[in-house]
């Protein structure tokens, strides 16, 4: 028998000299500090008056009371007994629950402050990660527009954006000028400045439209008087939960733009800090058969929605990661760019990479100088990423078709229903009644269980990534080398966020990627690199609580989309009823419900229908095979 495997429970020989180790005090110091938060000394004192003199005197004059004469000895020292007693076992326990639970409990405030102050400092350096990739050109233009949404922005601010996205230095100080009179309230005055400068801001604006559309919109707002609201919160892109879910889904974080980041993160911080997401849904009570018929179309409708989004969004991916590795200008496929426009400068974008890639593989025995076959070998990569990109963009749309046939077929079961028994009966009037459509309202939000849950979790992951922050800078710890975050680093660090949240709101729902893409963010442009936990907390805090909740245009778009795709009829008390709760404008709801629901056109289901993109072109593959044959 081998006695060595053995060895490890073999007492160890004792050797002379001094040995290091660590003290296993840690029970010792934990209950020290419950004894300390407890308060013992104090809790004592309260013990004593509570047995002793109170207790006595309620004691005696309630027994006198009732009895007409005093308590005996014994029944005095009884109570008496009894209170020191309990106070004692009441301490012991509190103690005890302190030294245990407390700990814990303790420790996950600690993360959910550490969660808030990380979190923080990472939206400020996704932000400037995702520029870094950009020319000079378009980082310039991306930070003037930061610039421009911030809600303090001095009218000094103002100038200095609109210098940097025109190149008007003239035009700038015109609008620092609107901006000072906004500021005072003059109106009349800035209209003056309309008539003197008008063409002229036309002109500077026609030609930023087509380069940068969103740029554009805001430097308009600005010149017309207007400003960001901090209860307006700042805009969301309706679809970056889905293009998060589904890099989850496909793992492959490529499928996420950088922006999707930041708006992860920001979504993530809001929520942490109390932040409420309303949510709008439908439900019918009624017939059975026609209830069936509206959770299928409802079903339908949503997973097409999803289906078409999905589609665009593999789209703009591709787009953003060939930007990204500097084989596509940003000012080809800026923000707001059509889906068609987008497929035909990404497909011109994979042939000039094919191109390149064949030349250089046609003459690896005769490289240009300084070209080696490492930049074959990375330019072949690049090719690899784009067509694997696209093939899923590919499939994304065929998929259109197969659920378009699916809500083609459910929409034309609910018009033979509705045609059957809705107009007969009534019954799909919204308003009051026990049956009929509902409005259901969720909220999406964090109690304090979840808020400690989620920010234990992100705790956890970052400290296994060894994340540590130098600087403004973030860096990541591997084999013992650190290395600077980067983008393909805060995608995992998204999709560890999503996985976080997804156990307490559900994200992966597409009524809840629907209610968060339809608010507005919390307004974050206060945030400052060095600012401290606390400090990132409050604003935290205080942006949630400020920013509006506006449930008007969710409600109008419910009231057209149950008179539209439904043949919903608006009553005046539904109008009333959407008016009066949400907010929602009347002048819409009128129009709305002028059109009655079976006198509007059929929604032509095949004219929604997103463009096609072509399949894989044969010679992307043939350069990519050519390639592999020369590299070693």
């Amino acid at each position: 028998m081998k006695w060595s495997q053995f060895s490890r429970f073999r007492r160890p020989r004792q050797q002379d000299g001094v040995s290091l180790g660590r003290a296993e005090n840690e029970k010792v110091e934990r209950v020290t500090r419950a004894v300390r938060r407890v308060r013992v000394s104090r809790n004592l004192l309260k013990l004593v008056w509570t047995a002793g003199p109170v207790t006595g005197l309620g004691l005696y004059g309630g027994y006198y009371i009732g009895y007409g004469q005093p308590p005996s000895p014994q029944l005095l020292t009884y109570f008496i007994s009894f209170t020191i007693l309990s106070g004692l076992i009441g301490l012991l326990a509190t103690i005890v629950y302190d030294s245990t639970h407390g700990m814990s409990k303790e420790q996950a405030r600690a993360d959910v402050l550490e969660t808030i102050d990380i979190l923080g400092d990472l939206i400020l350096a996704v932000r400037d990660l995702s520029m870094e990739g950009f020319e000079v050109d378009v980082r310039r233009r991306e930070a003037a527009v930061q610039l421009l949404q911030r809600v303090d922005l001095s009218p000094d601010g103002v100038a200095f954006a609109c210098e940097e996205l025109i190149g008007d230095q003239a035009l700038g100080q015109t609008l620092a000028h609107i901006d000072h009179l906004r500021r005072a309230g003059l109106y009349s005055r800035i209209r003056d400045l309309h008539q003197e400068h008008g063409k002229r801001f036309d002109q500077a604006l026609s030609e930023l439209q087509p380069v940068a559309p969103i740029a554009a919109s805001i430097l308009r707002e600005r010149y017309m008087g207007g400003a960001p609201k901090l209860q307006h919160g700042t805009p969301r892109d309706d679809f970056f939960v889905e293009r998060v879910m589904a890099a989850i889904e496909q793992d492959n974080p490529l499928l996420m733009t950088a922006a999707d980041v930041e708006a992860m993160l920001v979504l993530a911080f809001e929520l942490i800090n109390g932040r409420e997401i309303p949510l709008l849904l439908f439900s019918y009570r009624g017939k059975w058969r026609l209830a069936a018929a509206l959770d299928r179309l409802e079903e339908r409708r949503s997973r097409y929605r999803i289906a078409q989004a999905a589609g665009g969004n593999r789209i703009r991916a591709l787009a953003s990661w060939l930007v990204e590795v500097e084989a596509l200008p940003y000012e080809e496929v800026p923000e707001g760019l059509s889906t068609p426009v987008l497929v035909e400068r990404v497909l011109k974008a994979l042939d000039g990479i094919t191109r390149d890639l064949s030349e250089l593989s046609g003459r690896a025995d005769h490289l240009p100088n300084g070209v080696t076959l490492s930049d074959v070998r990375r330019q072949g990569d690049i090719l690899a990423n784009a067509v694997r990109l696209y093939r899923m963009a590919h499939e994304a749309f065929k998929d259109i078709g197969r659920v378009h046939a699916e809500f083609l077929k459910a929409a034309e079961e609910w018009e033979r229903f509705v045609s059957q028994f809705g107009e007969e009966t009534g019954q799909l009037r919204l308003g009051p009644g026990s049956k009929g459509l509902r409005i259901v309202e969720k909220v999406v939000s964090l109690d304090e269980d979840a808020r400690e849950a989620f920010c234990s979790h992100i705790v956890n992951y970052l400290h296994g990534e060894h994340l540590e922050k130098r600087g403004r800078r973030f860096f990541t710890r591997q084999d013992g080398r650190r290395r600077a975050l980067t983008l393909e680093g805060a995608r995992q660090l998204a999709v560890e966020v999503a996985l976080a949240l997804e156990p307490h709101v559900q994200l992966s729902r597409a009524e809840v990627q629907r209610g968060v893409g339809a608010t507005n963010a919390s307004y974050l442009g206060g945030l400052e690199p060095g600012m401290s936990a606390q400090d990132k907390r409050a604003l935290g805090e205080a942006m949630a609580q400020d920013v509006e909740q506006d449930m008007s245009q969710p409600a109008e778009r419910l009231a057209l989309v149950l008179v539209k795709h439904y043949r919903v009829q608006l009553t005046d008390d539904a109008c009333e009823f959407l008016k009066e709760t949400y907010g929602a404008r009347e002048q819409v709801l009128s129009m709305i419900s002028q059109s009655q629901a079976e006198e509007m056109p059929r929604m032509n289901l095949l004219s929604q229908r997103p463009p096609v993109v072509p399949a894989p072109r044969r010679n992307w593959y043939r350069a990519l095979a050519q390639a592999r044959r020369i590299l070693p």
